[in-house]
């Protein structure tokens, strides 16, 4: 029973410290309003190597250095540490070539021999500049844990992401002086030239990421990934067999082109924030002044038990020893 002391006590908070306010928990049913998160990484890509599409050729024109590469994505949390989500991204890939003298493209394409000039195997690098958007799901495993501690703050993911991508790639002399005795054409490619693919493909990946959580609200990342895209010209550099001669007609051309696929990789240091929407809110503050809500997500049944003093602050008759009644 409530003795008069804590009568008392009771009312006088109620009536006088206007401060005061009640605590809950938001429902941890995983609903359309509740385990969203919006994630935003940062790292390196390279190109990787080039296959065809029968496998009957691999490796690199072009010796590729690494580039930058950014991503953003949103998503839900459809099921039990499922995620689905949206994401869009930007990428740079970036190469030279000291001595392109076997590059059959560049040799042997008559595009090069139209003016008189011809091309000259000088040194090369090529900028591609990537952007992508496309869908991806994700899923996290149950955090480790051990005897002693229980769970930590530590868990690995899985994502599958697909989606389409367009990109603009540029292959220069790496001394434009060299434009003045060799070919006029400056670039030397443009991946956007309509004799190859066009420059909006698709691409499809498979990444693991390792998380590290601070609190309930925040994830630190850390992520490969490996894209395989469905073109051949992110190099700048179009596959050509060997046979093509400055003398091929124009109709025989695309008879020696040989279509070909790119893997890239990337690695990516992220930070990852969890919501919740709550429509009710603006309702709840007008008829419930004094009620408050905390912020309560999946995950936060693996996060480390609050201290006595944390649990104190957010419940104002919180007393250790109710626990023992």
């Amino acid at each position: 029973m409530i003795n008069l002391k804590h009568l008392i006590t009771i009312s006088f908070l109620i009536l006088f410290c206007t401060e005061v306010s009640g605590q809950a928990w938001v429902v941890e049913d995983n609903n359309l309003e509740t385990n969203w998160n919006m994630t935003f990484q940062t790292g390196f890509s390279a190109l990787l190597t080039e296959m065809s599409s029968d496998l009957g050729h691999w490796g690199n024109e072009m010796n590729n250095s690494p580039g930058t590469a950014m991503n953003f994505q949103i998503a839900k949390m459809v099921w039990e540490r499922v995620d689905i989500g949206l994401e869009g991204g930007y990428t740079t890939l970036n190469g030279t070539k000291s001595n392109p003298s076997k590059i059959v493209f560049l040799n042997q394409h008559p595009f090069f021999f139209n003016d008189g000039k011809g091309f000259r195997p000088n040194p090369l690098k090529y900028n591609t500049r990537l952007i992508n958007y496309g869908i991806f799901t994700k899923y996290n495993f149950i955090n480790f844990s051990t005897w002693a501690l229980g769970y930590l703050k530590i868990n690995i993911y899985t994502r599958l992401g697909i989606g389409a991508l367009s990109y603009q790639t540029e292959l220069n002399y790496t001394n434009r002086n060299n434009f003045a005795f060799a070919v006029s054409n400056t670039p030397l490619y443009r991946a956007t030239q309509q004799e190859y693919p066009r420059p909006a493909t698709f691409y499809i990946y498979p990444a693991f990421g390792l998380n590290y959580q601070l609190n309930d609200r925040i994830f630190l990342s850390a992520e490969l990934n490996t894209h395989f895209y469905s073109t051949g010209n992110l190099d700048g550099v179009p596959h050509f067999r060997d046979g093509l001669t400055p003398e091929t007609s124009p109709e025989a051309i695309k008879s020696y082109y040989d279509p070909t696929n790119t893997l890239s990789a990337k690695i990516l240091l992220g930070v990852t924030y969890f919501f919740n929407f709550n429509n009710t809110n603006n309702k709840r503050m007008k008829e419930y002044p004094w009620f408050s809500s905390r912020y309560r997500s999946y995950y936060s049944k693996y996060q480390p038990k609050s201290t006595k003093k944390e649990r104190q602050q957010w419940l104002p008759f919180f007393n250790e020893k109710f626990e023992n009644d």
